[in-house]
């Protein structure tokens, strides 16, 4: 995507995900939590074993679909945490290296009729269809003065974007990107951290002792602002996104100038215009940089807060990762 484009595009909604619109989520991300939680109590008591990522996935999809359109996508509330649609997105991705390579695929899918699209996959109907896509612009709720605001779908209406990228079809492709990246990238995370910490018992332990310390009722669900400067916690975090990055290769185009790269032993030189890609989870397990990388040891971010410029999971500079 040229970057010019990539700029227009980005401006909009960039705003939605600064740390203060973030704040705006707690009452959402507290309700939704609850929800989580109470689930989980269920099948303590109940014995019921249930896929956790998955779990994970309901919650942060409840999550980005309120934040994103102003209605739940629900799937708390659903016994099997609507497990057939994330099945059907990992079978999906299976396809992933046909439509790098076959330029025409993916834009003869993109212009099929979104009947045709969700009968191939009906797992897949509601990301096809967007509906809430539909009802906002039927409503034209985005053009009252108090919701011009409310969703990042209503800033996008309300921006300064040209009438060509609000179109419906524009729209349902920027919703299918806020919903699987703001879904799957951050139920892995939260799935893997869980993991090292129940693997890791001193290092629960020393993250309970914190939060103990930090939040003063054990009963009320936190904020953001409380826990956003827990050291430890942070640390747990950053181990969590070093050791298992959620998007695991990037690609990059320097389309004006060659590249230099110097090493002692020779000088590299990458024409202009050519794709380039590296990738997180190898890079965040340098030695080098990392030592021990595959060990879990979020001591490593206390002991050297500068180890934050090697941590590239959401890539970095114009092209990061808004969330």
């Amino acid at each position: 995507m040229p970057h010019d484009l990539h700029r227009r595009r980005r401006a909009p909604m960039g705003k939605y995900f600064s740390k203060s619109n973030i704040r705006r989520l707690d009452s959402t991300t507290q309700e939704n939590l609850a929800k989580f939680l109470e689930r989980l109590e269920n099948c303590r008591s109940s014995g019921e074993v249930i896929p956790l990522t998955n779990a994970l996935r309901a919650l942060t999809c409840d999550i980005i679909t309120s934040y994103s359109f102003g209605t739940s996508s629900g799937f708390l509330s659903r016994e099997d945490h609507n497990a057939p649609l994330w099945e059907a997105i990992y079978s999906s991705l299976k396809f992933g290296h046909w439509f790098m390579h076959i330029g025409w695929l993916g834009p003869l899918m993109e212009a099929l009729p979104n009947k045709v699209s969700a009968s191939m996959s009906p797992s897949l109907a509601s990301l096809f269809r967007m509906e809430e896509i539909q009802e906002i612009l039927e409503s034209k709720s985005y053009q009252d003065p108090g919701n011009s605001e409310k969703t990042i779908l209503h800033g996008l209406l309300n921006s300064d974007l040209p009438d060509s990228e609000k179109a419906a079809s524009r729209l349902r492709q920027e919703a299918r990107l806020l919903v699987l990246a703001g879904t799957d990238t951050t139920a892995t995370t939260l799935a893997s951290i869980i993991y090292r910490l129940l693997s890791n018992p001193s290092i629960l332990d020393r993250l309970k002792d914190e939060l103990v310390n930090a939040l003063p009722d054990p009963n009320a669900l936190p904020t953001g602002a409380q826990v956003e400067h827990l050291p430890y916690l942070t640390a747990i975090i950053q181990e969590g996104l070093r050791i298992q990055p959620s998007a695991t290769r990037m690609t990059r185009v320097a389309p004006d100038e060659d590249l230099h790269f110097h090493t002692p032993t020779k000088d590299w030189v990458v024409p202009k215009g050519t794709p380039m890609t590296m990738s997180a989870r190898l890079f965040q397990r340098h030695p080098d940089i990392f030592p021990d990388p595959t060990t879990f040891k979020p001591e490593r971010w206390l002991e050297n807060p500068r180890l934050d410029k090697y941590l590239i999971t959401f890539s970095k500079g114009t092209r990061a990762c808004l969330g």
